[in-house]
């Protein structure tokens, strides 16, 4: 039984979502990376780098979530302890979290290295 949807057809692509979910926040982790590098808490920077390679690959793609996870919630509370974050810097967090929660739960999506199980 199909849902009801304007474009039914669309449903057969449904595994491009959380490839270009993972896509977005490995660019986006990677821009953080080298943002985070001239700050304090050096090594953040190397975990960033890491997990989003790990993420633009598909690899270990829950793992790398939940550690990217763990990094923005890190970031966000080192950053908060330098200045005060503007309304832009959380919502991007947020969102940032969002999507790898979203990656934790779907998984990798087309064009991975991660296999099904």
């Amino acid at each position: 039984m199909h849902p009801l949807s304007l474009l039914p057809q669309l449903l057969t692509f449904q595994l491009i979502a959380p490839f270009l979910l993972r896509v977005a926040a490995a660019v986006v982790g990677l821009a953080v990376a080298g943002a985070r590098y001239k700050k304090p808490y050096k090594w953040a920077a190397v975990f960033y780098a890491a997990v989003s390679v790990l993420l633009l690959i598909g690899l270990y793609t829950q793992v790398a979530a939940l550690v990217g996870i763990v990094l923005v919630c890190f970031d966000w509370w080192a950053d908060k302890k330098i200045a005060p974050l503007s309304a832009e810097q959380k919502t991007l967090r947020i969102i940032i979290i969002v999507i790898l929660v979203s990656l934790l739960f779907t998984g990798p999506g087309f064009w991975a290295m991660d296999l099904p199980l």
